[in-house]
């Protein structure tokens, strides 16, 4: 979509980025005098129906059939996601007004303003534990929201880029294309889409078991961007290739390094299994400041500060 093009009562101003499921626009609301944000659904179904037309007769009976019962049966679905995320009602979730049909289906929703945590940790820095369990409450909290409803809401993609932090310093979860409801289920054979670093090893097939996600996973995830805001890193996809919390912020505390650890354990069964549970510790641990590790590290400190006045006289 190009600037200035309207969609029904909404105006295009800009594009704001593209994600698996969609590309994002920045719109007006010309009757209430407001900015949205729109999201243009599917276009990968469309890509790949004209795609299978250009192919063989056997691959233009699969553009057939996924351009007619297929696009059909995408549209319902599209439309009892949208419903499911029409009736969500929490302080971190953006609003959704509406779905309409223009030569695609297109998803408005509230335009929050921010900056990604992603570009935030980017541009200031890890934040301080404090800080760190503020925002790790306020995610535990829309998780234990999504995932306690009559139907379970899976986030699937909880990442640092999906969460936006606004200009009074609280947090929105934004961009649901990868949600499901549980009840939805997973396909034999299917691909979930997946962000390394972050998604559960579950996520990305490498159990053995399948592609399937439940509330655990959204949990291994939380304590992915947990273990990003109190390190400014991305830790690696196996155990081989990561380093504990402690040993980019030895100031850590052992209860906070315990809880991102037990959060990101390679087996479901071994980690949380739901958000109040991780909530339960991280308030539990919230008084004590430094474990031992935290105190010897700033003893060592003071020993060198020490070390350095003596050597100056």
């Amino acid at each position: 979509m190009n600037e200035g093009q309207q969609l029904g009562k909404y105006r295009i101003i800009k594009p704001l980025g593209q994600g698996g499921e969609g590309r994002v626009y920045l719109a007006e609301d010309e009757s209430l005098g407001r900015y949205v944000a729109v999201k243009r659904l599917w276009e990968k179904e469309k890509q790949r129906g004209e795609q299978s037309k250009e192919s063989g007769e056997r691959d233009r009976e699969r553009g057939e059939r996924d351009g007619e019962s297929g696009e059909q049966d995408g549209g319902e679905r599209i439309k009892a996601e949208a419903v499911f995320l029409r009736d969500l009602r929490h302080p971190m979730l953006p609003v959704v007004y509406e779905l309409l049909y223009e030569d695609g289906w297109f998803l408005v929703m509230e335009y929050i303003e921010g900056i990604s945590l992603h570009n935030y940790i980017e541009k200031q820095g890890s934040v301080g534990e404090a800080q760190a369990r503020l925002w790790a409450a306020a995610l535990l909290d829309v998780l234990d929201y999504l995932h306690s409803r009559e139907t379970p809401v899976i986030y699937r993609d909880l990442k640092p880029d999906n969460i936006m932090v606004c200009r009074g310093g609280n947090l929105k979860l934004v961009d649901f294309g990868a949600a499901g409801l549980r009840s939805f289920g997973e396909e034999d054979g299917a691909h979930m889409a997946f962000s390394a670093g972050f998604a559960a090893p579950e996520q990305r097939g490498e159990d053995g078991l399948g592609v399937r996600a439940d509330e655990r996973s959204d949990l291994y995830a939380f304590g992915k961007t947990l273990y990003y805001m109190v390190t400014g890193t991305v830790s690696g996809t196996s155990p081989d290739t990561s380093f504990p919390a402690s040993y980019y912020n030895p100031l850590l505390s052992e209860e906070l390094e315990e809880i991102i650890d037990r959060c990101t354990r390679e087996t479901p069964e071994t980690r949380y299994q739901v958000a109040g549970e991780v909530m339960r510790d991280l308030c539990r641990g919230g008084g004590r400041r430094k474990g031992r590790r935290g105190r010897g590290f700033v003893r060592h400190i003071e020993k060198q500060i020490c070390l350095t006045d003596f050597y100056r006289l």
